[in-house]
């Protein structure tokens, strides 16, 4: 976190948040929730399981573990029914063990905004071991021959023989929840993590509502967006020359601008255009071009490139690019001569992968706060205050909503959608009886 990666969004019922407060008091529950239990399931059943840690303590099972004669018990705890477990006499060194979390304290974000933040921890039941080699040990030194040479029989034995050393693997993403906006972030792709996410979210009392990016009238709305700011685009004169000069010179041969803010521009993108609200949005690399309607896709690695490959046919248009979203301030040198400089604020992936419909997803790929870091440690060599862990969350959490927002804005304004209607990340429709039967046949 606190990087380029990318997050899944999904829609949040407000009307869930008494609820999900209320179950993080619920002591037995969070236990049962929790990493600690769930890591002691898989260990105890050698099947997968879903825990939760929080935002403060990503190895807090691993800080507070219990010990080796409870561990039985908490398994078996975890995987009892909730009425079963209300009645149910636990130890008390499980009960009162600070390996989990048990308040709201531990998962709110902020005092006075709706905001928590936790570890998702998959615990995967894997072979750590390289069975190959043990398998070519024991034909050595048993049958003084390579494995690839037994008769089958003797194969089959040695496999039938032949055990790794198995172990829990961990996967753990953080998710946030926004009670104030109605989202959840997840910075995951894996559509099986993100699905036992949501389902343990479910659990705990929160309502996960299916979202999409969807701007209506616009099927093709990725491409349309990159190819109406390119259209737009400025400084195109020194795109071009910048090309031109890439395909005959290596990157060292080329001259660089005098100007540096135009030779961050030229040097890094191959579109960048004026907003209506003062910012201004390049294009870069990696991208995908196509030449014309009935050409496959082209992928560009290179900004100049791609200026090279728009300006082919004149029927050459983008589907896919990497959006940086800037502001342009100014400054003054020790000479008192002042200057303009781009600070990036955002960046985010276009493309057609932006939803994951099958679980109801709507995606920031390869998302950025780009001068999250540097303000941080500005400020904290202005205040000579370290942020507390919380603050880091909460600020992260608030930087990324404004970003969406300004994100959702621009591409409004872009395909020029009328502001009453729905667009952006939106709920996904649910099927009615009626669609059901169109799409049957019924």
């Amino acid at each position: 976190m606190f990087g380029r990666g990318t997050w899944a969004i999904f829609g949040l019922g407000k009307e869930s948040f008494d609820t999900f407060v209320k179950n993080l008091y619920d002591q037995p529950g969070m236990l049962a929730a929790s990493q600690l239990a769930a890591s002691a399931v898989t260990r105890a059943t050698a099947i997968d399981t879903m825990g939760i840690n929080p935002f403060s303590g990503p190895r807090l099972d691993d800080e507070h573990p219990v010990g080796a004669e409870h561990e039985a018990a908490l398994a078996k705890f975890a995987t009892m029914e909730p009425d079963e477990r209300a009645t149910h006499v636990l130890p008390e060194e499980i009960v009162q063990c600070e390996g989990y979390g048990a308040t709201e304290a531990q998962f709110r974000l902020h005092a006075t905004m709706p905001w928590y933040g936790l570890w998702a921890v998959w615990n995967e039941w894997k072979d750590v071991s390289d069975i190959a080699s043990i398998r070519e040990q024991r034909c050595y030194r048993m049958l003084d021959r390579p494995y690839k040479f037994l008769e089958s029989t003797d194969k089959k034995t040695v496999d039938q023989d032949t055990t790794g050393i198995t172990a829990v693997i961990r996967k753990q993403v953080p998710v946030f929840l926004d009670f104030n906006d109605g989202l959840i972030y997840i910075e995951n792709t894996n559509k099986d993590l993100l699905y036992q996410v949501t389902v343990r979210l479910s659990l705990l009392g929160v309502e996960v509502i299916p979202v999409a990016w969807t701007f209506p009238g616009r099927p093709n709305w990725p491409a349309e967006i990159l190819n109406r700011l390119h259209e737009k685009t400025q400084f195109q004169t020194e795109f071009q020359q910048r090309a031109d000069d890439a395909s005959r010179f290596t990157k060292n041969e080329i001259e660089k601008h005098e100007n540096r803010e135009l030779e961050s521009i030229v040097s890094k993108f191959f579109s960048m255009t004026e907003l209506s609200s003062g910012l201004w949005l390049g294009i870069s690399t990696p991208a995908q071009i196509r030449l014309h309607d009935a050409g496959a896709p082209i992928g560009v690695k290179g900004s100049t490139t791609a200026t090279t490959l728009l300006n082919v046919t004149n029927g050459a248009n983008v589907l896919s690019g990497a959006l940086t979203f800037q502001e342009v301030l100014s400054g003054t040198t020790k000479k008192g001569a002042e200057y303009s400089f781009r600070k990036d604020l955002f960046c985010v992936d276009v493309n057609d992968k932006i939803n994951m419909t099958e679980i109801g997803a709507a995606m920031l790929r390869g998302f950025n706060l780009s001068s999250f870091r540097k303000d941080v440690m500005r400020e904290i060599r202005h205040t000579k205050e370290v942020p507390t862990i919380d603050q880091f969350w909460a600020n992260w959490l608030h930087e990324m909503s404004n970003a969406l927002r300004a994100i959702e804005g621009t591409f409004r304004d872009i395909l020029e959608i009328d502001g009453d209607q729905p667009a952006g990340i939106v709920p996904m429709p649910v099927p009615t009886k009626e669609s059901m039967q169109e799409i049957t046949g019924a």
